[in-house]
């Protein structure tokens, strides 16, 4: 059968990146709300009385149900998924749903040790780290194409398709599930604030400091200037390197390869500016101690119940404390720069590939039912994800229709103004999708530094940067060089951080 050309259909009406174009208009208050709220979820749960344990290839129960079998992982949208389930085995009484949720950190083992036992479930999504072209050479994933309708693929977000990231030449794999925003900006309670003294919120790392200092005098032992989930290397990844674009650094939103004078950018003077302010943090006693102890859940729990003043997360947070604790009294803020910088940027999301069916699923058609469903306004899972503040739809009209959380609107607000959209070398050069399965991590990474200065097992940032950088460049070197790519190719020179990267750019390097 002839696959339907969708992603064709749907890139050819985006040309040109811009950040976060893909939300449509800025909603107005009244939208609806009438969708369950999330309940914060951390562990592995199942939206039937079923496990997940039985083979998607194995056959279904004697009563001629089918039964889905679904592994995610989740970290706000509990609730409505849930009540999605709920809706949707309603209105297909011949399916049952076997749902896994697990936390990040638990998902790639999961589901890397299922499919290479054969056992994979009929749909996952990649792990992080993993790239759409790995996933499909290792025969993860089929195209979803010939399940799909062409009105489901027109109401999604033109941006929110992209070459090795959703699809590969014409073949769909992957739906991506949010439309990307800055995973860090900086949360404040306003009591907490009030309480210390503060009455400037701070925008200069010394204006920080200096407000961390000051609640945490006032705390006495009890209330600390920040907190964040510390024990999460990726948390403490994505802190430092956006308070180093914060900085005016060119460094890439996550661990994508990308270069600063030839080099790994992490012996730069904005990464040392962002250490040293972690540092002086640690040095007046300003995180709280939990920090390097406690994932990224429980440092929302210790801001919330007021036992700090700030909190580095992204948009997820915003449903968990409306549901839990909707006397919160809090805002958001961008990240803060380096006294005397002006006019920088921290990084726009980058697209990220979510859930695809398995290649061996033998219910490809119902996997398609889930997927086109759980993106519909009828079934009520996006509608009640943006209203609740979870996310921001890869559905415009959702938006528009939906957001109606003024915290939400805020963290949208600030992100278009100070996001930029980074260069990648995947559109560069499609050899990048080898590199990246190439590349072996250095040790310690990022994350792991940022957790020494924490934890004060790194006192000498300086040296562990710089050997993280004369390693990561060697290792990439090499990588390049197996995968017959040039080194060169994840320069770019031409790389503004104050604009967008566009594709005039990408075109100007040809």
């Amino acid at each position: 059968m002839k696959k339907r050309n969708i992603p064709t259909l749907l890139l050819t009406a985006a040309c040109t990146l811009t950040a976060l174009t893909g939300c449509g208009a800025m909603p107005s208050t009244d939208g609806q709300k009438d969708v369950q709220s999330a309940a914060e979820q951390e562990t592995t749960a199942s939206a039937s009385d079923d496990t997940a344990s039985s083979d998607s290839a194995a056959p279904d129960s004697k009563d001629d149900k089918i039964t889905l079998r679904v592994v995610d992982w989740s970290d706000g949208s509990a609730g409505q998924r849930e009540a999605f389930h709920k809706k949707f085995m309603e209105k297909h009484p011949d399916i049952d749903i076997e749902y896994t949720m697990l936390t990040v950190d638990q998902f790639k083992n999961t589901i890397v040790t299922m499919i290479k036992s054969g056992e994979g479930p009929d749909l996952f999504p990649i792990p992080v780290g993993l790239t759409l072209h790995t996933a499909v050479a290792e025969g993860w994933y089929q195209p979803m194409n010939d399940f799909v309708t062409e009105d489901f693929a027109r109401q999604f977000d033109p941006l929110s398709f992209e070459e090795g990231v959703t699809h590969i030449g014409e073949d769909w794999y992957t739906i991506t599930e949010v439309m990307p925003t800055i995973q860090c900006l900086f949360f404040y309670n306003k009591d907490v604030l009030d309480a210390a003294g503060v009455s400037e919120i701070p925008s200069t790392y010394s204006e920080f400091r200096a407000a961390c200092k000051k609640v945490t005098d006032y705390g006495k032992g009890s209330i600390y200037g920040l907190v964040d989930g510390g024990k999460q290397t990726n948390r403490m990844d994505v802190l430092a390197r956006s308070l180093t674009a914060a900085a005016g650094g060119k460094i890439a939103a996550t661990t994508k390869v990308l270069t600063d004078n030839n080099k790994a950018p992490y012996d730069t003077k904005e990464m040392k500016q962002a250490m040293e302010l972690i540092k002086g943090l640690v040095d007046d006693g300003s995180i709280h101690p939990d920090t390097i102890n406690i994932s990224a859940p429980e440092a929302r729990e210790l801001f919330a119940h007021g036992q700090a003043a700030f909190l580095c997360q992204g948009m997820w947070c915003i449903s968990q404390w409306d549901t839990d604790y909707p006397d919160l009294n809090y805002g958001v803020i961008p990240v803060p720069v380096p006294d005397g910088v002006t006019d920088t940027y921290v990084q726009a999301g980058e697209l990220s590939p979510w859930m695809g069916i398995y290649k061996q699923s033998r219910h490809p058609k119902e996997a398609a039912e889930y997927l086109m469903a759980l993106y519909s306004e009828e079934y009520g899972y996006q509608p009640g994800c943006v209203s609740d503040g979870t996310f921001v739809s890869v559905i415009p009209s959702i938006n528009e229709a939906y957001m109606s959380n003024e915290i939400m609107k805020d963290y949208y607000t600030i992100a278009a103004e100070t996001s930029k959209i980074v260069p990648t070398i995947v559109k560069r050069d499609l050899k990048a999708n080898d590199l990246y399965a190439e590349i072996k991590d250095v040790q310690p990474g990022l994350g792991a530094i940022v957790q020494g200065v924490v934890s004060k097992s790194i006192t000498d940032y300086d040296s562990a940067l710089k050997t993280l950088a004369e390693a990561s460049t060697a290792e990439w070197k090499r990588a390049c060089e197996a995968v017959g790519m040039d080194f060169q190719e994840l320069e770019f020179p031409n790389w503004d951080v104050r604009e967008d990267y566009t594709e005039k750019d990408y075109e100007a390097l040809k």
